[in-house]
């Protein structure tokens, strides 16, 4: 079930891509999100080394550009939208994860900014 769920995120991610964006959700974002489900989704009580590496990552290429910043977010809105999260979870991530929250992963994310 699990692998369902995630495959049809990575799809929803692919197909809600930003026409000519620099960042693509299918191959750069999704797969840094998706190591971090098991945390997210409240199956596990901590993130993994490489949930946390993804992010770091992220949060990197985000605060390179500001196209960079959009088209992330615009990624992670798509999965905001699309699964159940534990937001409570997802506010813990940059201090377990050691990385600025310059995205943050929540229900009403705005990424006009």
């Amino acid at each position: 079930m699990t692998k369902i769920i995630l495959t049809l995120f990575a799809l929803a991610l692919i197909v809600g891509q930003i026409a000519n964006a620099t960042i693509q959700c299918g191959t750069d974002v999704a797969p840094k999100i998706i190591i971090c489900f098991s945390f997210l989704l409240g199956r596990a009580t901590s993130p993994s080394q490489d949930c946390c590496v993804g992010l770091q990552s992220l949060a990197k290429t985000a605060a390179a550009s500001q196209p960079n910043h959009k088209d992330i977010c615009n990624c992670i809105k798509v999965a905001v939208q699309t699964f159940a999260m534990d937001y409570s979870k997802a506010k813990q991530l940059p201090q377990l994860c050691n990385y600025p929250s310059i995205i943050p992963i929540e229900s009403n994310l705005d990424c006009s900014k």
